[in-house]
């Protein structure tokens, strides 16, 4: 039994039931070990649920930076690659959802630290979104556009749990004409 063994089954777990609503005899069943085995991998069910949410930035950010780093010729299609990029609940939607339900409730206890953690997450991701934006606009501008394009984001975020996918996509297309206007 490893540790990425234990994650990857508490993973789904967490995504779907939250924090509160996963206990670790449920992760332990998953991998078919007893509940104790897991303190031989992690001190805590905060200390396992932290690692993963950690996993999952890490996982976001390659994602990220392998998307800003693709040349779609202008910096409006470089932009609406990003945008439809992180608007894709559909790829790992175990650890989108994850990921989702550990920002808008993250776990009591952990809350303040994970927010400080997302705070360096979020500035990781606007600065590659800015050096994509810094070919046209100047740092106000810039700033607006990237404001907007969170707000839309956490929105759409949400949209996807609640609509189908019909809806979901008429949702983000318009999302995006709204944030392309702003360029």
């Amino acid at each position: 039994m490893s540790s990425q063994r234990l994650k990857e089954a508490a993973l789904p777990l967490f995504a779907e039931q939250g924090y509160e609503g996963t206990a670790l005899s449920e992760i332990a069943k998953a991998v078919g070990i007893k509940t104790p085995s897991i303190y031989a991998h992690f001190s805590s069910k905060e200390a396992l649920f932290l690692e993963i949410y950690r996993d999952v930035m890490r996982h976001e950010l390659v994602m990220l930076e392998e998307v800003a780093k693709e040349r779609h010729g202008t910096m409006e299609a470089e932009l609406r690659a990003f945008f439809y990029r992180v608007t894709d609940f559909g790829v790992d939607p175990d650890v989108k959802r994850f990921f989702q339900r550990a920002i808008f409730f993250p776990p009591q206890a952990l809350a303040k630290q994970m927010r400080e953690e997302m705070t360096t997450y979020e500035a990781m991701t606007s600065e590659s979104i800015g050096a994509i934006l810094s070919q046209k606009l100047d740092a106000a501008q810039k700033e607006k556009w990237i404001y907007v394009f969170y707000c839309l984001l956490d929105g759409l975020s949400l949209e996807h749990e609640i609509y189908d996918a019909q809806d979901f996509t008429k949702r983000r297309d318009a999302a995006w004409e709204a944030l392309a206007a702003l360029l």
